[in-house]
Order: C-alpha cells, then structure tokens, then sequence
C-alpha cells in the first residue's frame, strides 16, 4: 500500500487501549465513504524505555531467559470494501511511477502531486517540543482536510484552463472524469492502478464489532462474586453471539485465544465462562487443545496493550487456515473484559487464498537455540 496517504486518527496510550477497535467502527459510522483504516499496536520493554521516563531502566543479563515481555507488534487493514465501489466509475488513467520520470511525474502525475501536497504539510505541521522542526510527522485529519479540500479545485488537477501538451496528446485522459465532485476523503478519485493495488489484498477475515464487559456493579465497585462475575461475561458473550448471523451462531466460535495476565481470579473466570457456554449447548474448549483454547500468557507471554490485538491476529489468521470462527478475550483488566469475534471470508474466497501467507521463515528468537540450555 505505498501508494496510499496516511493522516492520524484516535490514538491511545496505556495497559489496555482495546476500545480503540470501538473508535474504528465509530469512525466508519461517522464516516461513511472511507473505505479502509490502518490499526496498528505495539509494546515491549525496549518501547515503554523509549517513550516512557516512568519506566526503569532495563537491565540485561547474561544467560538464557524468556524476556518479561517480548516484542509484540500488530497492524490490520479494516477494510470496508464495497465503499469502494463508488469510487470505480470515476477512476482514471494516473501516470505509472514505473512508466516515467520523476519530473515527468511531479509536473503531470495527478497522485504525485497530491502526495508532494502531503509532504509539504508533513513538513510544515508544528512537531512536540524537542523534535527537530521540519523532520515531519503525519498530518493529523483536521490538518489534512482543508488542506485536501483545496487541492481538489486547482485547475491544474480537474484539466481546468489552458490544456498542456501532454492533456493534447493523451486527450485529458490523465486527469479525474469532469463528472467527479470531490469529497472530504476523496479530493480525487482513485486511479485504475490504486484500485487494481487494493483489489489484490486478500480478505483474511472479518473482525466484529467489540463487546466490552464492565465487571461492575450498579455502584461502579468491582463484582467479587465468581459466580456472579462469570454470568456478566457469559451475558456478554451471548450479545457478541448475538451480532453473528443465524447460520453462524451454532455453534458460533470453535477457538478461543484468552489473556488473563496469568492472575489467578481471571483465570477462574474464564474457564467459569467456559463451563456455561458448554452447559448452554455450545462448544467445549479443551486447555489440552491449544488449537481450540489458545492461552497467550503462556504461549506468548506479556504482550501488554498488544494484548487483544495480537489475538485477534491469531484468530483472523487461523480462522483463514481452517475456516473456523475465534474469538479474542481480553481479561487483564479485573473491571473489564474485552470480547471480539473472528469469521473467517466465505469458504470459496478462502480456498481460493489458501496458498497466501504460506512462507516458512526461521524466528528471530529461534527455538532451536534454547534445546542445549545450560542448567542453572
């Protein structure tokens, strides 16, 4: 997606910023021709000591050891792509990057000069005291509209005015149909070769809307009781159920991938709700099955406020695999769960994909390396 800009949405810092993925969906409410957004997550020990003075310093020792919390970055593009398809009758023939030179392109290219426009803001946008001015950062929305919004009526990009030489030659084939009324989000349209690009990227999966479970009762004091704590999951579960269509719901979710922050309480919590959802008629997942229950403290470690969206990962990319439903638990927070499913694309769509993502890599941190560990 290198063809694509970006401009800076919701962003939050902190343990658990799961209803973020609830600003994404509030967003494309909001906002209903954006096709797509990018979310990304991550956390580690190195980037809280980058970004965080509160943090003590890490020390390193020599040895074999499994980090108190390892690397975990996440990035998902959340696409709604029918939204697209209004933009298809008013896509046009843009210069190519690969069919020209770069002047050619910053002179004629309807998308390179765009992308130049956002440079130049990049550039000019104020930066946090400190950081060195004019280094760039991404625009933030308010930033970039106005700035998008008057792009949109030169003259020079509708084939307005006096034609150049080369408007004559490829008869104003390079610029949008005359037809094309600029959006906020859509100064221009998308060329043939940006929906070509988008066209290419698989659907893996489709993530539902989250369903967030305050552990709380009417005075806003945390629930003590296990039973009566497992009743409000097993509520909120059944309302995530709810949102799956009927043909989905029975048996709705197969796999599981949960984080309770290895506490004791979360974790009797969690397999409370297992038990009810197996009383209820629906599936059991079996701890000896790790391709149904999926416990990440244990096969992951601490993966911090990449938690819920590094399962959702692992729910999306299975659920590719074998066409099964997941569904992502966050319980590291006692006072609030965080409940996403996971339905994979139509099967015909999936087997058609099958072969995508398929490449055997060797870790970075490889296993291997840990069977003749010393003992301590």
């Amino acid at each position: 997606m290198l063809g694509y800009l970006f401009v800076l949405a919701t962003r939050k810092f902190g343990e658990r910023p799961d209803r973020i993925l609830d600003d994404v969906f509030s967003f494309f409410d909001k906002h209903p021709d954006i096709p797509y957004v990018v979310l990304t997550s991550a956390d580690g020990i190195d980037l809280r000591d980058t970004l965080d003075a509160n943090v003590p310093s890490i020390s390193f020792k020599d040895g074999y050891y499994v980090t108190e919390m390892p690397d975990s970055t996440v990035l998902f593009v959340l696409a709604r792509r029918e939204r697209v398809n209004s933009l298809r009758p008013f896509s046009f023939e843009d210069l190519r990057d690969k069919d020209h030179s770069t002047d050619v392109l910053n002179q004629y290219g309807i998308g390179r000069r765009l992308f130049l426009t956002h440079l130049e803001l990049m550039t000019s946008v104020p930066v946090p005291m400190g950081e060195l001015k004019g280094a760039g950062r991404e625009p933030l929305i308010d930033e970039w509209l106005p700035v998008a919004a008057k792009f949109a009526q030169r003259d020079d990009i509708r084939g307005r005015g006096w034609p150049s030489m080369r408007d004559v030659v490829t008869f104003n084939r390079n610029h949008p149909p005359k037809e094309w009324k600029p959006t906020p989000w859509f100064p221009v349209p998308w060329s043939i070769e940006q929906l070509e690009d988008f066209d290419r990227l698989p659907s893996l999966g489709f993530v539902h809307r989250p369903v967030f479970v305050p552990l709380l009762d009417d005075q806003g004091k945390p629930v003590k009781k296990p039973e009566e704590r497992q009743a409000l999951l097993y509520k909120g579960w059944q309302q995530a159920l709810a949102a799956l269509s009927e043909s989905k719901r029975t048996p709705g979710p197969t796999r599981i991938v949960a984080s309770t922050g290895g506490k004791v309480r979360q974790q009797v919590d969690l397999h409370g709700l297992l038990r009810r959802i197996l009383d209820s008629g629906g599936p059991a997942f079996d701890p000896a099955r790790h391709d149904r229950l999926i416990d990440m403290d244990r096969r992951l470690g601490n993966t911090g406020a990449s938690t819920l969206f590094m399962g959702m990962a692992i729910g999306v990319l299975s659920g590719h695999k074998d066409g099964s439903i997941s569904a992502a638990i966050n319980l590291r927070d006692p006072n609030e769960a965080s409940i996403v499913f996971i339905t994979p694309p139509a099967e015909e769509v999936r087997k058609r994909q099958q072969y995508w993502g398929e490449d055997k890599t060797t870790p970075l941190v490889d296993p291997a390396n840990y069977n003749n560990a010393p003992a301590n």
